[in-house]
């Protein structure tokens, strides 16, 4: 079956950083093969667009899609044309090394050794080779419309399963942008003192203490470049689940690996989905067609590289066992079993169960289980692993949640039951509308486009974005990093404006 151009172009926009990547920081003779394999990977894209494949868009959806993925980029942030979250000063500093330096980037010596900027690239790139021809400033704007058009293609993607209609598409967009879980009602169950403390642009996700599942809006407005990522490739699996646009199992094992260029932690947890999928296409079309190595071969050279550049130095970053934590006492033990149950039901459990009581599927069986899992392990220096990780499975349950409301004809079988689960989603609204009226209160801060991200880091080389190098084989096809000046490292670069502006405005 001949991949729709929906599906097309989403493959393009995760693949696109990904030869980028190869062709800025390898060597010439390594970067030639592995984009040959890459452009083999890809061959399904050159394959003629039948007419039963053409684009599964009304003029209607993607009008919606396009102006709600707009107005979702603005406020999150990016861009900076409102308010931008902590996590975005930082960010903008990664982007000024991508556009100041040559690539590879480099910052001299750590610890004796040369130090390299370790980390997931993928969504700042596009945005970068711009910034190179035409200034940082002019970098960012690209930077919020790359945004814009990956949020879009998700919208896109979500809408093309469900009847084009006004009444359909608005409240389809709505439940994806205002999925959540319980947040509200873990606040005032876990934090004391809450209700006084209550402020409409308070942050809510950190309740539960060393973990969060982050609601839809959350990835957008904090993490664009871990969630796109995520989202799309879900989406190309729920399209061709449903029959709307086949999706080539061949070219899975490159998207995998473009898109842990885009956030390993989300192509970690996209792997059950993965697996799911081509378990089911070698249980329909035999074990021969995936076992096949022009499935996977093309992939393996470029994905060995891929890992071994974003694990260089990793073991400077924080991991442990989240079980056990508190002690190995049977109470203690016990205590950290009753916090993860909490936690999985008001973040994903009871809205789980809340949709297959209308719509069953395996997908969202899976997502419940890798949300019930993930919690047990602590990576990151935020334990990012759970965060991150789990943003194919939210994503699985947003999609589904849809689906269930919108998806199917109404009866009076389901209908109580889905006037249950629009209950459950407006009590888990309260997350997005604190993220959206904090957009609105705080005032919009300006870019620091001379902060690197070293001084950003206020001198300090953050474990997430800069290894050490070590002699490691990987080494020997990169390029030779370019050392790049670190500039000041003075309050003028350290300090953040984001979190200035939010103590200032939420009750403490």
């Amino acid at each position: 079956m001949t991949l729709e151009l929906l599906d097309r172009i989403v493959i393009a926009y995760l693949v696109l950083p990904l030869v980028i990547f190869l062709a800025g920081w390898l060597r010439v003779w390594a970067a030639v093969p592995l984009l040959l394999c890459v452009a083999y990977a890809l061959r399904p894209l050159l394959a003629a667009l039948s007419a039963a494949a053409k684009f599964p868009i009304t003029p209607l959806q993607l009008t919606v899609a396009v102006a709600a993925g707009c107005g979702w980029t603005v406020f999150g942030g990016t861009g900076h044309f409102l308010y931008a979250n902590f996590d975005w000063h930082l960010r903008d500093a990664v982007l000024h090394d991508l556009v100041a330096s040559p690539w590879p980037v480099g910052y001299g010596l750590l610890d004796g050794k040369e130090s390299l900027l370790r980390a997931p690239v993928a969504f700042y790139l596009p945005a970068a080779i711009i910034g190179k021809w035409a200034g940082l400033l002019a970098a960012h704007y690209a930077m919020a419309v790359w945004t814009a058009i990956g949020a879009s293609l998700f919208l896109l993607q979500v809408l093309s399963l469900v009847p084009s209609r006004l009444s359909v598409a608005l409240p389809v967009v709505a439940v994806i942008v205002l999925f959540s879980g319980f947040d509200i009602l873990g606040s005032l169950l876990n934090v004391p003192r809450f209700v006084f403390l209550w402020d409409s642009a308070r942050h809510l996700e950190w309740w539960a203490g060393s973990y969060q599942y982050s609601s839809m809006t959350t990835q957008m407005f904090w993490v664009p470049n871990h969630a796109l990522g995520g989202w799309l490739l879900i989406g190309m699996l729920f399209r061709d689940r449903l029959g709307r646009g086949p999706c080539a199992v061949s070219i899975l094992p490159v998207l995998v690996v473009a898109i842990a260029l885009w956030s390993p932690l989300a192509a970690i947890g996209l792997v059950p989905f993965v697996i799911w999928k081509v378990i089911a296409s070698a249980t329909r079309d035999g074990y021969a067609s995936v076992l096949d190595p022009r499935v996977w071969a093309p992939a393996l050279p470029v994905g060995l590289v891929v890992a071994a550049y974003l694990t260089l130095d990793a073991g400077a970053i924080h991991r442990s066992l989240e079980i056990g934590a508190s002690g190995l006492a049977f109470d203690d033990l016990a205590m950290d079993f009753l916090r993860l149950a909490q936690f999985f039901l008001l973040e994903a459990g009871i809205l789980g169960i809340a949709i297959l009581a209308i719509r069953r599927s395996s997908q969202t069986v899976l997502a419940l289980i890798v949300l019930a899992l993930l919690p047990m392990v602590n990576f990151g220096p935020g334990n990012d692993l759970v965060m991150r990780s789990s943003i194919p499975a939210l994503t699985v349950l947003a999609i589904a949640a849809s689906l269930a409301l919108f998806g199917d004809a109404p009866s009076n079988a389901t209908r109580k039951k889905k006037i249950m689960l629009g209950c459950l989603l407006a009590i888990g609204a309260v997350t997005p509308f604190t993220e959206f009226a904090r957009a609105v209160e705080l005032h919009a801060w300006p870019i620091n486009l001379q902060a690197t991200v070293i001084g950003a880091a206020c001198g300090k080389y953050p474990p997430h974005y800069i290894a050490h190098l070590s002699g490691e084989a990987v080494t020997e096809i990169l390029k030779e990093p370019h050392r790049l000046a670190l500039g000041s490292l003075g309050p003028a670069a350290c300090d953040n404006p984001s979190l200035g502006l939010y103590m200032k405005q939420v009750r403490w």
